[in-house]
């Protein structure tokens, strides 16, 4: 008799063993479950749209990825190749209520290179869910001052694997961050599995024809680019900041409108008519473009656009910065007695490089 109720009692030990670990087991998953619940209801949505872009001259298309949320969710970057210029908006498609990305993974061809690029990397989403919800204070004349938003994640390729995303509204731009991708070759196994059109990325025939067709590159681009090796890390150079202001000077008796201004680093933004005259320096990438608008001592209004040449203005700050690598730059911008041309100059507390290569467009306005 003992000998039976021993195994018994071993037994009903096991059993009751077996339970109280199913329970904790079960707790611990309905707790798992609970936080991934928690992370994905704490998953913030904006209202944008994914942009791809690429410096002219330099197509590129994604074979296959996008961006990745926490939630798991994906938006795809495979939208045909991009024509666009570096850091502005080009080839986009699907625009709606999304979850911030906090992951780029995807690979590219780079068309010029005929290299294809790999990436997977984590992107700074806290920055880009700090600045949706922020927004920025935009002005206008209809509407007065209000808070605008950010619409845009743009995503950036150029030569040599370098990937930047922006974040972008109506009139502004900023950098998110910049990431190295890494050359792969797509095993031919899988290429002999995709579909007509995918298998075409991997024709070489294919690329010579997207580089020499003109609505990919520009004739003047493909003339201008015979025989010159790729400016690998160009784009970097873009990045370099500078401690710069800008004093805008619409002759002795006019009044500033509006001041807009483009850098090379593809940021972008438009100064508050309390900050026309900047009187703190900012750590900035060089500027590429300016756009103006001013009223004359009788109420015309004016507009204007000037556009530097990149060799002559990279060549001047570097010649400033060359003798103090601590100079605080004021780009000065005035125009002439009769609004027909606009004056650009490099100034410091000692040192002053005009700069006179600038494609400059100056116009009377119908409009009031």
């Amino acid at each position: 008799m003992v000998k039976i109720i021993k195994p018994l009692l071993s037994t009903i030990l096991l059993l009751l063993t077996m339970a109280s670990s199913c329970q904790k087991n079960d707790a611990k998953a309905n707790e798992v479950t609970k936080n991934n619940k928690k992370q994905t209801m704490n998953i913030e949505k904006f209202y944008w749209q994914e942009n791809i872009n690429s410096p002219l001259g330099y197509p590129v298309e994604v074979y296959k990825g996008g961006l990745e949320s926490p939630s798991a969710s994906y938006v795809s970057l495979s939208i045909g190749p991009d024509t666009g210029n570096w850091g502005e908006l080009g080839s986009g498609m699907s625009t709606g209520i999304k979850p911030v990305p906090n992951r780029l993974n995807l690979t590219w061809i780079s068309y010029a290179e005929n290299v294809f690029y790999d990436i997977d990397t984590l992107i700074d989403y806290e920055k880009m869910v700090k600045l949706f919800k922020e927004g920025y204070p935009e002005e206008n004349k209809k509407w007065g001052r209000r808070k605008a938003e950010y619409d845009v994640i743009l995503v950036g390729f150029a030569p040599g694997g370098v990937v930047v995303v922006w974040l972008a509204g109506a009139g502004k731009q900023v950098e998110i961050g910049r990431y190295q991708a890494t050359p792969i070759k797509i095993p031919q196994e899988e290429i002999d599995k995709l579909d007509g059109h995918d298998k075409l990325l991997f024709d070489e025939a294919t690329t010579k024809r997207i580089m020499a067709r003109e609505s990919f590159v520009p004739l003047e681009v493909q003339k201008a680019n015979a025989g010159k090796p790729i400016p690998f890390g160009l784009w970097d150079t873009y990045r370099k900041k500078y401690n710069w202001s800008i004093d805008f000077v619409a002759g002795e008796k006019g009044t500033i409108s509006s001041v807009r201004y483009v850098l090379f680093n593809g940021e972008r933004d438009a100064l508050l008519p309390e900050n026309f005259k900047e009187e703190n320096f900012k750590e900035r990438a060089i500027p590429k473009e300016f756009g103006l608008s001013w009223r004359d001592e009788s109420g015309q209004l004016y507009g204007g656009f000037i556009q530097f040449s990149e060799a002559e203005i990279f060549k001047a700050f570097e010649t400033i910065y060359k003798k103090d690598a601590s100079a605080k730059i004021t780009v000065q911008l005035s125009i002439n007695k009769t609004n027909t041309f606009v004056i650009a100059v490099l100034k410091t507390a000692d040192q002053s490089v005009g700069l006179k290569e600038n494609k400059i467009n100056v116009f009377k306005s119908k409009r009031d």
